[in-house]
């Protein structure tokens, strides 16, 4: 990888919200009808903690061995065979969920501004300009998130037009009224629209602050991007009623559709317009780490990234696009980072403490 220490604090807090956020948040109010209702914002809430938690987990493990990457850490505790198998299965998990964002980016491209375009096109531009960004070096890769970022002010600014129209604050009261295990599972659901904070196993090693500045960092962007889902549930959990939520699939994109104005017809449009960098810049750093996870691979980076964009986009055009597929993949993507992001970085950390192993500092 690049030479240590060669980002800044800012590039890895952009580094890390421009990868967790994603799709998900469009449809994650239609997704937690289902559970929590009401509660929704609360789900998301707790399932920031929930994360919150695990970065603290997996900064206690980068600690241990600060040069040192994920798949780095998995081969020094679990050995040379062992670390390359787990290590395949991080490689999956990253090809898997980039052809999943692709998936998901046709899809609202689709359905809200280039109908009539096949999915193919529209996913081989998409994968096309992502591999371009990719094969770059993360520090201009890192600098390319830090300037899109301004757009999330656009996004804010969209948003708040929407109080233009009626809301009912009685969509969100009682609070609490769902009960403690709908809000749970609510929060479950809300897990996998915050992933890409996993990002962090890959970062730290660049870092030009670790420790506690890392750690400080990390949590600020988890506050930000569960800050900004929750803004988003609670929006739409107001301006729709319960049954409404369950009929609208994106309904993130759906509330500015009834307002209009002389200059500017459908905000919604322009809405997903904006929306279509964080989804790029989301596949952007997962091919970039997939190129990362193969360690015993001996390839130059870039032509890896290359040949990890053609293993995307192959996935992307055999896959279904039907909406009950889309949810199986979802399904299998969900479980997949329970290990990846969850499950591994636990059981690295345990067997460090058991095994009492450290990387060099």
């Amino acid at each position: 990888m690049s030479k240590a220490g060669s980002l800044t604090t800012l590039q890895i807090f952009f580094l890390i919200i421009q990868t967790q956020v994603g799709f998900g948040i469009l449809s994650l109010p239609n997704t937690l009808q289902s559970t929590s209702n009401g509660d929704g914002w609360i789900s998301v809430i707790v399932a920031g903690v929930l994360v919150q938690i695990f970065l603290v987990l997996i900064w206690l493990l980068l600690k241990r061995f600060p040069r040192l990457t994920y798949t780095e850490i998995t081969l020094s505790i679990l050995g040379k065979y062992l670390g390359s198998f787990i290590n395949s299965i991080i490689f999956i998990y990253f090809i898997t969920i980039a052809s999943f964002v692709l998936l998901q980016f046709t899809s609202i491209t689709k359905e809200h501004l280039l109908i009539n375009t096949p999915y193919w096109v529209i996913g081989l531009l998409m994968i096309l300009t992502c591999t371009y960004l990719a094969v770059s070096d993360i520090r201009i890769i890192a600098r390319f998130f830090v300037l899109t970022s301004v757009l999330f002010l656009f996004l804010f600014g969209i948003s708040f037009f929407s109080f233009l129209l009626p809301m009912d604050l009685h969509h969100v009261l009682p609070i609490g009224s769902s009960g403690i295990r709908e809000i749970m599972n609510g929060s479950l659901d809300s897990l996998l629209t915050i992933l890409g904070f996993e990002a962090i196993l890959f970062l730290y090693p660049l870092a030009s602050k670790k420790g506690a500045a890392f750690l400080k960092v990390i949590t600020w962007a988890n506050v930000f991007v569960t800050g900004l889902t929750a803004y988003f549930v609670i929006l739409c959990i107001m301006i729709f009623s319960g049954p409404a939520l369950k009929q609208i699939h994106y309904p993130v994109i759906y509330f500015l559709r009834p307002l209009h104005f002389q200059m500017v017809d459908r905000l919604d449009l322009l809405f997903v317009s904006i929306w279509i960098v964080p989804l790029a810049a989301s596949i952007i750093i997962y091919l970039y780490l997939a190129s990362k996870s193969l360690t015993f691979i001996k390839v130059k980076p870039s032509k890896l990234i290359v040949l990890n964009s053609a293993v995307v986009f192959t996935l992307f055009a055999i896959a279904k696009k039907d909406p009950v597929s889309l949810e199986r993949y979802s399904t299998f993507v969900e479980y997949l980072s329970y290990g990846v992001v969850f499950a591994f970085p636990c059981m690295l950390l345990l067997l460090t403490y058991i095994f009492k192993k450290r990387g060099d500092f």
